[in-house]
């Protein structure tokens, strides 16, 4: 077992002039992160022992096993069964609300993981794929 591990978060969020409800309803499909996701070809529903994933096909070829942990209102926790990505125990979360500062109407994503990693390329390509996500919501709904 490698102890240098170091826990690692990762966070990206966007605000968006549309109400919640609107853009969860786009994104609030756990398992159909291909309408919204840039860099995603495809993505399935998988039963696998009585629990729900997702098997993503990103566009350079790479696949993802993630499963959903918890889905409640607008947010969903879910974790990676299988990638090619060097991390562990990771741990996202994706949520979305109605912003609720005086003179502010719209909405925010925000998108956050933690994972254990001891690779320093991690965070960019966690990041990278939260921003390039997030950029697809933009061109949608503006902002």
């Amino acid at each position: 077992m490698d102890h240098h591990h170091k826990t690692d978060r990762v966070e990206r969020w966007l605000d968006l002039p549309v109400p919640a409800a609107e853009v969860w309803a786009l994104i609030g499909d756990f398992f159909r992160l291909d309408l919204w996701h840039p860099g995603v070809e495809s993505s399935e529903k998988v039963e696998l022992e009585g629990e729900f994933y997702r098997h993503v096909r990103a566009k350079g070829g790479a696949t993802f096993l993630e499963k959903l942990e918890t889905s409640d209102g607008r947010l969903q926790r879910y974790s990676i069964a299988e990638s090619p990505l060097p991390v562990e125990n990771y741990l996202a979360t994706l949520t979305c609300f109605d912003r609720e500062e005086p003179g502010e109407t719209g909405s925010r994503v925000y998108w956050s993981a933690s994972f254990d990693s001891d690779s320093p390329k991690a965070d960019e390509i966690i990041a990278g794929v939260f921003e390039s996500g997030l950029r697809g919501l933009r061109d949608r709904f503006g902002g």
